[in-house]
């Protein structure tokens, strides 16, 4: 199965580290590696597409060299892909904890763009009106 909001596993932006590592933990592999001892392609394997987003060439070679061989698990194939979502997510979790901590900051932030845009709405209904010859005075 792919990640898919479907299949209830998909990786939100301000996931819990536990649940990110359980949910890549359990995505399926080359179907091929049936067993640690057997030998992968990491082409066919749909963590290795996290792989191509997330690792450096470094990591990248000692995986394909790891699968090919079955010097690696699959655990341990995804635990480097685990690891860099978790740090990209750390800067959405710190900006957001400010709003989380102080829920009236969002409400505030909503009550000015609702001035702004009524102020604005106001000032185009009034050029309307003046471009169509209604006047209400």
């Amino acid at each position: 199965n792919k990640m898919s909001k479907s299949y209830n596993n998909t990786i939100t932006l301000r996931e819990d580290a536990d649940t990110v590592s359980k949910k890549i933990r359990q995505m399926p592999t080359d179907p091929a590696r049936v067993r640690r001892t057997d030998a992968g392609d990491p082409e066919k394997c749909p963590v290795w597409q996290l792989h191509q987003v997330y690792s450096d060439p470094t990591t990248k070679d000692w995986v394909v060299a790891g699968c090919k061989s079955a010097g690696i698990g699959c655990i341990e194939c995804k635990q480097p892909v685990i690891d860099a979502v978790l740090k990209e997510q750390d800067a959405m979790r710190e900006r957001a904890q400010p709003y989380l901590d102080d829920p009236s900051l969002v409400k505030s932030i909503v009550a000015d763009g609702c001035d702004k845009a009524r102020k604005l709405a106001q000032e185009t209904m009034r050029e309307v009106r003046d471009a169509m010859g209604l006047s209400y005075t």
